[in-house]
């Protein structure tokens, strides 16, 4: 269906208004945000942008989504060149890297009075989180057997406490769990815990927020290649 010329003209102040909300994150964070600088700068009256936009957290919106498009865009670029686990985490490393206001955005702390819609959010959120688990249950196929038969050396030793562990986890990851089900895909806890939450996204948001101090601007690759590698013990 060819597009109008006013279905033109409105994709283009959208596509307009998402790239101005993006820099104003990067520039100040959510703090940043203003629809009437947007209108400002779009050389329009406030209740012009309104028509596009009708809230600030429906701009939020936009820009959580288009976030969470973008480092999934740029994963999967990079697994053009090489399908693995690191390859996956060292994009999402260099992404944060480069947007950092972003990443908090979508991975940092929950913004005051603002709840994401799910209907909106949850397939490009979980685009990266799918990914992940897909290549951790690839990789973990060949090795599955080794496994077993280690772990049935342990089991009596180890039930108590990983009665408790698996309580632990399967309450941590159930909004995770919940969202990927939403998807019509089902993983093992294992995959997703030790992958998304704890491993690579656990180490970006302590490099991003400063959790570990300063001096480790230089070997920020080196700490993300070591985690992936001890992923695969």
């Amino acid at each position: 269906m060819t597009e109008t010329p006013r279905q033109r003209a409105r994709i283009e102040t959208e596509a307009q208004i998402a790239a101005i909300g993006n820099r104003m994150i990067d520039d100040d964070g959510v703090d940043g945000l203003s629809l009437r600088a947007i209108a400002r700068e779009l050389g329009v009256v406030s209740s012009a942008v309104y028509r596009y936009v009708k809230s600030r957290d429906e701009l939020l919106t936009i820009l959580i989504r288009d976030a969470f498009t973008q480092i999934a865009d740029a994963v999967d670029e990079a697994l053009e060149g090489e399908r693995s686990v690191k390859t996956l985490a060292l994009r999402m490393l260099e992404w944060s890297r480069a947007y950092p206001n972003r990443w908090a955005l979508i991975y940092g702390t929950p913004i005051a009075d603002y709840e994401a819609p799910r209907e909106q959010t949850v397939v490009p959120g979980t685009r990266i989180m799918v990914t992940l688990a897909e290549l951790v249950a690839t990789g973990q196929n060949g090795a599955e057997a080794a496994l077993e038969s280690r772990a049935e050396s342990k089991e009596s030793a180890a039930t108590s406490k990983s009665s408790s562990r698996r309580r632990n986890t399967e309450a941590a990851l159930q909004p995770l769990r919940k969202g990927l089900v939403e998807l019509g895909l089902e993983f093992d806890d294992h995959v997703i815990l030790e992958t998304v939450w704890v491993a690579i996204v656990g180490l970006i948001n302590g490099l991003r927020f400063g959790q570990f101090g300063p001096g480790f601007d230089d070997v920020e690759d080196d700490l993300m290649s070591g985690v992936v590698n001890r992923l695969g013990e």
